[in-house]
């Protein structure tokens, strides 16, 4: 499997938000052209609310698979108001296994006051998350998951943008990121990446740009189509699934 680089053009926290490259009408969420800064989340692998999230999510998985193969991890972390308005919580990316291929198990810890409050388990190749300024206008933040899978020479990133109120996992849309299949070697072969972006004109929609690039000549970029997605909402309980915290 093969992760794309892709950078975080909005970020937002309870004290600190930043956009990049915006216009007055248009916040852009993420720009899959940039590549992506990784940061150090080697303090969370000892934190007790993670190892206790990543206890329950062991558990859970053994179960569930008959191929378990340990391997724990933290992939990414981000703050904001996710559960709660007016919160200061951390959102913990964590992996525990990379088998199955297709599914990896992955968790979601969410802390606040370095307790854990949330643990959803789910299954997929998710690397990266962020958080994203309040959408959907419910006064809690969003949070991005960038996914990546390959096969056959070909590479796809997506990106999933969901909500937490109460108990729930609400899908709000998801997106491609970028398109890759030049190992292919096939004479039609593209490298196409995405732009995703808010207006502030029509809340109700999520922007996406497409560019395209010929996989001899990279930095060749043209802007190949921009279309407007309509923000969903739907429930992902039976896909993202909150354990009980003891």
């Amino acid at each position: 499997m093969k992760h794309y680089s892709l950078v975080f053009l909005l970020c937002l926290s309870t004290t600190h938000v930043c956009f990049a490259q915006q216009t007055d009408n248009m916040h852009i969420i993420i720009d899959g052209r940039q590549p992506l800064k990784s940061e150090d989340q080697s303090t969370w692998l000892t934190h007790p609310a993670i190892l206790q999230a990543a206890n329950l999510a062991r558990s859970y998985w053994l179960k569930q698979n008959t191929v378990y193969q340990e391997d724990f991890r933290i992939m990414a972390s981000s703050q904001g108001n996710f559960t709660r308005s007016e919160s200061r919580q951390s959102a913990v990316l964590y992996l525990l296994s990379r088998w199955p291929r297709c599914c990896s198990n992955m968790g979601l810890a969410i802390i606040e006051d370095n307790q854990l409050v949330r643990n959803i388990v789910f299954a997929g190749g998710t690397h990266h998350l962020f958080s994203v300024a309040d959408i959907n206008h419910d006064q809690l933040d969003e949070l991005a998951l960038v996914s990546s899978f390959g096969m056959g020479g070909s590479n796809e990133t997506t990106l999933r943008i969901i909500s937490l109120p109460a108990r729930e996992t609400v899908l709000l849309g998801t997106m491609p990121l970028a398109y890759d299949n030049c190992a292919t070697l096939r004479e039609d072969s593209l490298l196409s990446t995405f732009r995703i972006s808010i207006n502030n004109d029509a809340v109700d929609k999520i922007e996406l740009e497409e560019f395209q690039a010929d996989c001899e000549h990279p930095e060749d970029v043209m802007v190949t189509s921009v279309k407007s997605i309509m923000i969903e909402t739907k429930q992902l309980n039976d896909e993202y699934i909150d354990l009980p915290i003891n």
